[in-house]
């Protein structure tokens, strides 16, 4: 019942896997599951990429906690672990999955069309327009800090645990490739179509002549040498740097093109 021949090939087994786990302990609330990300623009890296899920209940099934509504109950939560916990995710680094209910919160926009692939049952809520992606692109890149604190705070630490750099070079990361994206959306007038590419050829679309494209270049190779090799302190340092290079460039080239970050 489920669809996996939208997706990469190196990612339909693990989704088939993951898609089962879901729909078997949400059956009586499923209303969809989708996969997005790498798994369908492709550019996975193997043991880098995580493949990414959207799980969407009928609301009945969340729980109120802290303030947030989409919490599941813990026993349902516990029992669909130990079953996603036997599943390998290879090539995949992790399943990363989210539960969602049929109304889309404020400020954030739907699945973006080409960079997701609905798995089973049906999507309950509109997909994202051209209009709204550019429109989130220059909220996000408005608020862009070139050295977000967690970085600040992480390189003052060293060991096990809270302490190891790998943690911090991975949410640096995924801190990092979303304002490619961003930026290559305010660059093009069609940003949906940006969304379907592999993160190597959204690089691709920021001008080499310019310091965000060449920065970005910068990054991404420093990125993939670190993953690509036993990489030890001095490799993960220079993906931080080279990083946060391209975000200051970011934002330098943003004060210069104002009209880029008006909404």
């Amino acid at each position: 019942m489920f669809d996996v021949s939208g997706l990469v090939p190196e990612a339909r087994s693990v989704a088939q896997a993951v898609a089962e786990v879901y729909y078997r302990h949400t059956q009586p609330w499923f209303v969809g599951l989708i996969c997005f990300g790498s798994a369908v623009r492709g550019g996975v890296l193997p043991g880098v990429s995580d493949i990414d899920f959207h799980l969407y209940l009928q609301p009945s099934i969340f729980v109120a906690a802290d303030g947030h509504d989409n919490v599941l109950p813990l026993d349902l939560l516990l029992n669909l672990h130990r079953d996603l916990a036997r599943i390998d995710p290879a090539p995949f680094r992790y399943i990363d999955g989210g539960a969602e209910t049929d109304f889309i919160p404020a400020g954030h926009i739907g699945p973006i069309p080409g960079n997701y692939h609905l798995l089973a049952g049906r999507l309950p809520v509109a997909e994202a327009t051209n209009a709204q992606v550019k429109v989130q692109a220059r909220q996000a890149l408005a608020h862009l800090q070139p050295l977000p604190p967690f970085v600040a705070a992480a390189l003052l630490q060293h060991g096990t645990g809270r302490g190891d750099l790998a943690h911090t070079v991975r949410a640096f990361c995924q801190t990092v490739w979303p304002v490619v994206d961003q930026v290559a959306c305010l660059l093009q007038e069609d940003a949906l179509a940006v969304w379907q590419l592999p993160k190597a050829r959204v690089i691709e679309l920021l001008p080499i002549e310019l310091a965000i494209g060449q920065r970005a270049r910068a990054f991404d190779r420093a990125m993939r040498h670190y993953y690509a090799t036993a990489a030890g302190v001095n490799d993960a340092l220079a993906v931080i740097a080279t990083g946060v290079g391209f975000l200051e460039a970011v934002c330098n080239w943003l004060h210069a093109n104002p009209v880029l970050r008006a909404l």
